[in-house]
């Protein structure tokens, strides 16, 4: 099956961004200019040098996802297997420490953009460090500890692991389903809020990745295609996900009335997973999403804040905890090569405020269209003096590939979530286990939200719910508190 990109405005537009990603990767000098698997070479001299084992992460940046911009950039790597250029039988060796961040993950995908098991997912506390380091993840580790270094394999699955081997992330190496085109496969390298002082950029350059052979574990040329071509390796996947799957779904909302109801979003209508979440298509994601009104104001609140690690206050002597969660956010779900415009878009638990009772609220301003500038300034203005947070919601998608992101939509992301905390976004229930997900988006009555929805059934005290309002009605509200 041939699966084309876009028409060709968009194929030349999606061209470009895979070139500028490039142009970044070489000028952040993660992947280098001059490196062995991207030059060509000429002459007797040349023809005899071996080719280097050396592969390299491509940084890229958030806006090219829907993904929160403290995981920016990811580091991507992957090929299409069993071509020359992915050679079958080459696994990956990761030499690397442990990022000064809230979360670190690995994460493979296959063709569909799907994740195809448990053993497709490495998550920091789970890595074993190696001899004589620490693993500052792992909760009583000082979150400084050092040495800090591990050792993981990217690995294809097709090849058994040896006896012993640890830290190992399979990846693809079969297509996702049956003619949904070639084996193409790719690994994400995540690492949400680092630290001030550290970046996404300093974790990925203290990595090293060497191709090996799966079978005699010695280095062996690195196969993977030239920089960019990533890139278009995922949109390539994210276009054979949705014909495959179907759309991406808006989330359900009530008929009539001014709630706004957050529910869990079966995982195959929805991409950028950084966890594993079950045997598709039964399973639901651990985000929990919702719709928003185009041209009124919403006032979203969780009501009760989980724990978390506030990266932003490490001190030599922070002891990693048990937290109920590691690293939470607010985000408008949008796809946009605008980095102005999708910034505004989020907000996490260490850079928020919160009112006196605790609560968590965000005033999203309606984006389509966008109030006057003289009301927007008074809606913050009594934010504001409510310690609430605002959004300013961007202008409606206008690019074909944009507008497959339902719009207005937000999401709520929790990030290493305790097995212990009972009330997290994982307490939903899943309307793709019992239902058809291909439903779940249809419209629905109050049976449905009442056991789907967070509440305080399923969610306790940490519920998250919102409300509609016009300026009107909210100035007409807040004004007199």
């Amino acid at each position: 099956m041939r699966i084309h990109l876009t028409p060709k405005k968009g194929g030349r537009r999606l061209a470009g961004a895979a070139v500028a990603v490039s142009a970044l990767a070489l000028l952040l000098g993660l992947i280098p200019a001059a490196s062995a698997h991207t030059v060509t070479r000429s002459g007797p001299a040349a023809a005899a040098a071996p080719r280097s084992s050396a592969c390299h992460w491509l940084p890229t940046p958030a806006q090219l996802w829907v993904t929160d911009p403290t995981n920016s950039p990811v580091g991507l790597l992957g090929g299409v297997y069993g071509t020359p250029r992915s050679s079958v039988g080459v696994a990956y060796r990761i030499n690397g420490q442990f990022t000064h961040s809230t979360t670190m993950s690995f994460t493979a995908y296959d063709n569909l953009d799907d994740i195809r098991g448990a053993n497709y997912v490495l998550n920091d506390s789970k890595i074993i460090p190696d001899p004589g380091s620490v693993n500052p993840f792992v909760p009583g580790t000082l979150v400084e500890g050092k040495p800090r270094h591990y050792t993981a394999y990217i690995w294809p699955a097709s090849v058994p692991v040896p006896a012993g081997l640890q830290n190992v992330v399979k990846y693809a190496t079969t297509p996702g389903a049956s003619g949904t085109g070639r084996l193409r496969w790719s690994v994400a390298f995540r690492q949400y809020h680092p630290q001030p002082g550290h970046t996404a950029l300093q974790g990925m350059r203290q990595t090293k990745i060497t191709a090996i052979s799966a079978s005699t574990m010695k280095p062996v040329r690195c196969p993977l295609t030239a920089p960019g071509t990533w890139t278009r390796t995922q949109l390539l996947s994210f276009y054979a996900h949705e014909k495959y799957w179907g759309p991406i779904q808006a989330p359900p909302e009530p008929k009539t009335g001014n709630k706004i109801y957050f529910t869990s979003a079966p995982a195959v209508i929805f991409l950028g997973l950084d966890g594993y979440p079950g045997t598709l298509p039964n399973s639901c994601l651990q985000y929990m999403l919702a719709s928003l009104p185009k041209a009124q104001i919403s006032v979203v609140t969780q009501h009760k804040v989980p724990t978390y690690f506030n990266n932003d206050l490490v001190t030599p002597t922070t002891v990693m905890g048990n937290y109920q969660i590691r690293y939470q956010s607010f985000g408008v779900n949008y796809f946009t090569l605008n980095t102005r415009l999708y910034n505004q878009g989020w907000i996490n638990t260490d850079d928020s405020v919160y009112t006196s009772k605790g609560e968590w609220t965000v005033v999203y301003l309606p984006g389509d269209p966008q109030l006057p500038a003289a009301e927007a300034a008074q809606v913050r203005a009594l934010a504001q003096a409510q310690h609430f947070n605002v959004v300013q919601m961007p202008p409606p998608p206008k690019s074909s590939l944009a507008k497959r992101i339902p719009y207005p939509s937000i999401a709520i992301r929790q990030k290493t979530i305790s097995p212990s905390f009972p009330y997290s976004n994982l307490a939903l229930p899943c309307w793709s286990q019992t239902h058809s997900y291909k439903t779940w988006g249809d419209p629905k009555g109050p049976a449905y939200f009442a056991k789907y929805a967070s509440n305080p059934r399923n969610n306790g005290p940490y519920y998250t719910d919102g409300v509609k309002m016009t300026f009107a009605q909210f100035i007409s509200k807040y004004s007199k508190q």
